[in-house]
């Protein structure tokens, strides 16, 4: 009896000890969410283009309506130069974080809105979601 309660309370200990831990990425989500606080002021100061491509990693990948996905920062750098965005002012603001249990990758959503400034009845909102990878940077 000695034996197999030793044995049941070695084999509890092993099971216990070799499962997974849960990692709180509260830490992480609280960073993603502050980086995209920072990427909508600096789009308010320095315009969105501006903050685009400060934002945006070497291997960005760029989504829009009715055209192909935008590969590259250079891409994103050559499409931004083209576009004018001094007739308005695009912020957002995230509501939600969730970021892998590593930190290394993660995403956040929220609400977006234009602000048209020779008119504001011209004014836009929608929802936006951002993907974001950890650079060496930070």
């Amino acid at each position: 009896m000695k034996t197999s309660t030793l044995f049941l309370t070695f084999a509890l200990a092993l099971l216990i000890g070799c499962s997974p831990k849960k990692v709180d990425t509260k830490k992480y989500c609280d960073e993603i969410m502050q980086a995209d606080r920072d990427f909508s002021a600096y789009s308010i100061l320095h315009g969105k283009n501006a903050a685009f491509v400060k934002f945006a990693a070497e291997d960005v990948t760029f989504l829009s309506e009715n055209t192909y996905p935008l590969v590259g920062l250079k891409l994103l750098e050559e499409r931004q130069a083209k576009r004018s965005d001094s007739t308005y002012v695009l912020t957002w603001e995230p509501i939600y974080a969730r970021a892998a249990e590593s930190g290394e990758l993660g995403y956040t959503y929220g609400i977006w809105e234009l602000k048209i400034k020779a008119d504001s009845t011209k004014n836009s909102k929608g929802t936006y979601v951002t993907f974001w990878q950890r650079q060496s940077t930070g």
